[in-house]
């Protein structure tokens, strides 16, 4: 794991993926449930797409499907089903860790593509806990766990108030 984020400036996506956003604002109206004080990522270079969700247990499935449709190109179908799973945990995780799970609350799901790799971050509100990997027999705290074995690369950055878990996954030639 690293600490710090690659270069997300030198991203550029495949023509054949459709952009869903555009690189300075959320697809989509924001829901009204969402107050101003959420923290958006810094606008993406071209080649990204991020969105907006309201922080409810509901609005997961939806980060799933986004991702979905944004990976819906041929390319992408042998990464699409593990980016959908870590997708589902971090935004989880972000529910029920931090501030994006209180009543206005809200995550932010953002998807590059640097060469070669699909890299994806979810941005939450921050909390005081630390986010880390559990070992041991213990019920619940496995979503890092699964980033950690089936993301190429992954990390955390941000603090109290807000962080950011990104992962990357390899595409094939």
């Amino acid at each position: 794991m690293k600490q710090q984020p690659g270069a997300f400036g030198r991203n550029v996506l495949p023509a054949a993926v459709p952009v869903l956003a555009a690189p300075t604002a959320p697809s989509g109206p924001v829901p009204a449930a969402i107050p101003a004080q959420v923290p958006a990522p810094a606008p993406g270079p071209p080649g990204t797409a991020f969105r907006t969700f309201p922080g409810t247990p509901a609005h997961v499935s939806t980060a799933r499907r986004y991702v979905t449709q944004v990976l819906a190109d041929p390319s992408y179908r042998h990464v699409i089903d593990d980016a959908v799973l870590l997708v589902s945990e971090l935004a989880s995780n972000a529910i029920l860790h931090t501030r994006s799970g209180d009543p206005l609350g809200g995550f932010t799901v953002e998807l590059g593509f640097p060469a070669g790799t699909v890299r994806i971050a979810v941005h939450d509100q921050g909390s005081r806990e630390i986010p880390r990997v559990l070992h041991g027999n213990g019920e619940g705290g496995r979503g890092l766990g699964l980033v950690e074995v089936l993301a190429a690369d992954w990390g955390i950055t941000g603090g109290p108030a807000g962080r950011t878990v990104w992962f990357e996954l390899t595409l094939r030639p």
